[in-house]
């Protein structure tokens, strides 16, 4: 049990450091749109405003899940998690529109940057770029160990921010050294354009994967395969195979198992029969629940 618990308050941990990264960087994103006449850094505003609700609402929604979770019953947090994932999805659809709009205006009328805000952003993006990266290193490392919508969804959002964090620099960086010359001016609309379409892009991902998970749905065939390997492994250990329930939710492969066994067989044999195929299940899954569930012939 300890082990759950130390994972749970570690995904947590991360969704809280970029809590406060992002609350930072809300502040000092807005300071450097008002200083450097620059639509990809009111892009970038209104992107990190939004991002940083969406990361909120992720670390709210993992505190939620932590608390709540005994360890046992927690097939309702998987939808929870991908309820909030899709919430995340609609902001950063919000984003993209924001976005959007602005970039059409300035395409429209394209000017040099200017003020100490290009400055104080070429240095700002390439910090946050090197904590955004951090983070998402981490929220990959954290969704190897369990694959859920709310975690994917953070990990999308921190990619997306550390490259956002690039695109600003290089935008920022090449838009000042080269302002004499008139086509530079597209250099800032055209960062603004690549931040929207990873917010999209971002955002359709992570509305697909949430909207599968909230659904019960049948596994894959070759993941059924794997389960009937482990039961023709361990065929002699069994009398019969009276049924086997499977189904997809909340970024875990769920399998129920209905065996019988032979009346006379001790119990101590039969246990070791149903943590022999549960532990090869769960190895070939990865990502699974499973349920051996002892059987009679009359049900």
């Amino acid at each position: 049990m300890g082990e759950p618990k130390e994972f749970d308050q570690k995904r947590t941990s991360v969704a809280a450091k970029g809590v406060v990264t992002g609350g930072i960087a809300v502040g000092l994103a807005l300071f450097m749109a008002l200083t450097a006449n620059s639509v990809a850094l009111w892009a970038d505003f209104a992107a990190t405003g939004l991002d940083f609700l969406a990361i909120a609402i992720a670390w709210w929604g993992l505190r939620k899940a932590e608390a709540g979770k005994t360890g046992f019953f927690n097939y309702g947090f998987g939808r929870f998690e991908s309820l909030l994932s899709i919430g995340i999805a609609l902001l950063m659809v919000i984003s993209f529109l924001c976005i959007l709009g602005a970039v059409v205006v300035r395409l429209n009328n394209p000017v040099p940057l200017r003020g100490i805000g290009v400055f104080i952003g070429v240095i700002l993006h390439s910090i946050f770029g090197v904590i955004n990266t951090k983070l998402a290193v981490q929220s990959a490392l954290l969704e190897k160990r369990e694959k859920t919508a709310l975690i994917s969804a953070q990990k999308r959002i921190f990619i997306i921010k550390a490259t956002a964090n690039i695109c600003m620099f290089a935008a920022l960086s090449s838009s000042y050294l080269l302002s004499p010359y008139p086509w530079s001016y597209y250099f800032d609309p055209a960062a603004a354009i690549l931040i929207s379409a990873m917010l999209l892009a971002g955002a359709t991902k992570v509305f697909n994967f949430s909207v599968r998970d909230l659904l019960d749905c049948a596994i894959e065939e070759q993941s059924q395969l794997l389960i009937i390997r482990a039961m023709v492994h361990h065929f002699d250990q069994y009398e019969q195979i009276h049924e086997i329930r499977t189904r997809n939710a909340g970024g875990k492969v769920y399998v129920e198992i209905f065996l019988e066994f032979d009346p006379e067989a001790k119990h101590s044999s039969v246990m070791r029969t149903i943590q022999s195929i549960s532990r090869e299940i769960k190895n070939d899954l990865g990502f699974a629940e499973v349920l051996v569930i002892p059987a009679s012939k009359n049900g």
